[in-house]
């Protein structure tokens, strides 16, 4: 699972009030000024050179710290509602978006590249996000995740839509697995723990590749292939005002 700056920079504010620290501290062991470091700390963009030099003022690692993050996240995430799977069912296009610019850190620009939308279309699907809870938009032409992660109820239609595009993609690899042992035996508790220390070591390797900037992304189902985005649909259409309004009824606040 990717871990937003906004989770880490949490992290750190969770760190520095459970260690009874204060960003005074900070400021005097840093030499940054106070006003400086609040800024920082609240910042989405900070970069990880940054992000790491006030890790080394705290009794933390930076692993440490994105298990914390993981957590501040998870608190953070809610399942999809009902309505919103029903639009995501018919219109997958634009959960594909907002993954791409929340989950994989995509900018607008760069999927708008990738996917030959016009700025027009662009700015529509941006209005949609705002509009469902997935990003804060500022009005001056940046725009910051908004914090909310959504989950996919586990044998909803929508889940069911990820499952067989995943496997699709895993399985479209001519990759031999890693692993291949047979009549193994296995009580059903031992099947689920090995599955949770698969993911706990999953998500320790990614925090440590990560602020490396080492590996590639890869798919992980019990073999590794290359990590092509798993998407919901083909590709993004540019769209028009109509959808923007139909979504925006939808939507309308009581």
């Amino acid at each position: 699972m990717h871990i937003g700056p906004k989770f880490l920079l949490a992290a750190i504010r969770r760190r520095i009030k459970d260690e009874g620290l204060s960003y005074g501290y900070l400021s005097e062991k840093t030499g940054i000024p106070l006003s400086s470091i609040k800024r920082h700390l609240h910042n989405p963009s900070l970069g990880l050179d940054k992000i790491l030099m006030y890790v080394g003022y705290l009794n933390t690692d930076l692993v440490e710290l994105t298990k914390l993050a993981n957590k501040l996240q998870h608190e953070n995430e809610q399942f999809i509602s009902d309505k919103q799977s029903e639009l995501f069912l018919e219109h997958p296009y634009l959960l594909d978006f907002i993954n791409m610019v929340t989950s994989h850190n995509m900018t607008p620009e760069a999927v708008a590249e990738k996917h030959g939308l016009s700025e027009t279309s662009l700015r529509f699907y941006l209005r949609i996000a705002e509009i469902l809870g997935y990003i804060d938009d500022f009005g001056d032409g940046s725009f910051y995740q908004s914090g909310r992660r959504y989950l996919l109820e586990e044998g909803s239609a929508l889940d069911s839509l990820f499952r067989r595009r995943f496997q699709e993609e895993s399985l479209s690899h001519n990759i031999h697995p890693g692993v291949c042992v047979g009549r193994i035996r296995m009580t059903e508790a031992q099947r689920v723990q090995l599955e949770d220390d698969l993911y706990d070591k999953l998500i320790e390797l990614n925090a440590v590749n990560s602020s490396n900037d080492e590996g590639e992304p890869t798919n992980v189902l019990m073999r590794c292939t290359p990590g092509k985005l798993t998407q919901f649909s083909d590709g993004l259409p540019n769209i028009d005002g109509q959808l923007l309004k139909y979504v925006s009824e939808m939507f309308a606040k009581a």
